[in-house]
């Protein structure tokens, strides 16, 4: 038994006995390692231990950094797997933005919710308004600048993420359902892009939706929503109970989420309609004043 403990405290750095030990080199430096005294962990004596030397504890964590990198770096892999379109919207970004009026809220919220995504933890955005003013670029433009960051961002339409979890019932699909909703749940922030696009919910798309926004607000993590529902419908005493009989997703959409209306037009209209007139988009806004 004691050459047991003798062997166990050899190989902690510890002294089995009270006189200082013989010094020992680092094997990566060559320098002295440190030696200090502590309490033994059996009586109450006092032991001489080595210290580790600062590079040997440089090197520790440089792995673990190394390691969460890594970690990091699949996390983020699968959830651009995930996302919808991602050709299109990796090349949306602030710079190629285009302001017009009506964006001005929208675009100060997301700069925000970019600028402060760790301190807003499940604090998400919800804007809704026109389609084609927007909307989607702008949420786009701030999920990139996070992924650029070393966050795991999940770009997703809705029709595509429900239909995507209702191919997982056939056999052969390559994607598990277990897959999806993991990543939807685990991706440091959602963008869920043309929420409530859906004319008509199963029971099981309204169930899905339910898991992923209830299991994202008990992870504290965030969801982005674009929507093109009216600020008529926004405000309706209906819509909670589109989602489900009882209200209770919406309200948890509502309660966790900064929401504001793009008031901008339909900008891929009014660039149709000044090409076809033979002006500029803003010369044809401008009339519509």
């Amino acid at each position: 038994m004691k050459d047991v403990m003798r062997n166990i405290l050899q190989q902690a750095g510890m002294s089995n006995s009270s006189d200082k030990p013989e010094v020992i080199q680092c094997e990566y430096c060559g320098k002295d390692k440190e030696q200090i005294q502590i309490e033994h962990p059996f009586k109450k004596v006092m032991h001489w231990v080595h210290c580790a030397c600062t590079c040997e504890t440089d090197r520790i964590q440089d792995f673990r950094r190394e390691q969460e990198s890594k970690a990091k770096l699949v996390r983020i892999n699968r959830s651009l797997k995930l996302s919808s379109a991602m050709d299109e919207i990796k090349h949306m970004t602030f710079e190629n933005y285009k302001i017009r009026p009506g964006t001005e809220s929208a675009q100060q919220e997301v700069n925000d919710a970019v600028a402060n995504f760790e301190d807003r933890g499940r604090l998400g955005v919800f804007i809704f308004g026109e389609t084609g003013n927007g909307k989607s670029h702008l949420t786009a433009a701030g999920g990139n600048a996070l992924i650029a960051k070393g966050y795991a961002v999940i770009f997703i339409a809705e029709k595509d993420l429900l239909s995507r979890l209702l191919a997982t019932k056939n056999f052969n699909n390559k994607e598990s359902f277990h897959e999806i909703m993991d990543a939807c749940l685990s991706a440091d922030l959602l963008i869920w892009d043309d929420f409530m696009s859906s004319q008509k919910l199963s029971l099981d798309e309204k169930d899905w939706i339910f898991q992923i926004i209830n299991g994202r607000e008990r992870a504290n993590k965030p969801i982005w929503f674009t929507s093109n529902i009216t600020p008529k419908e926004f405000a309706s005493e209906e819509i909670p109970y589109k989602l489900d009989d009882k209200g209770r997703t919406w309200w948890r959409i509502i309660g966790n989420s900064n929401c504001l209306q793009n008031r901008a037009t339909n900008h891929r209209k009014a660039f149709a309609t000044a090409r076809m007139l033979g002006v500029t988009v803003e010369e044809y806004e401008k009339g519509m004043k």
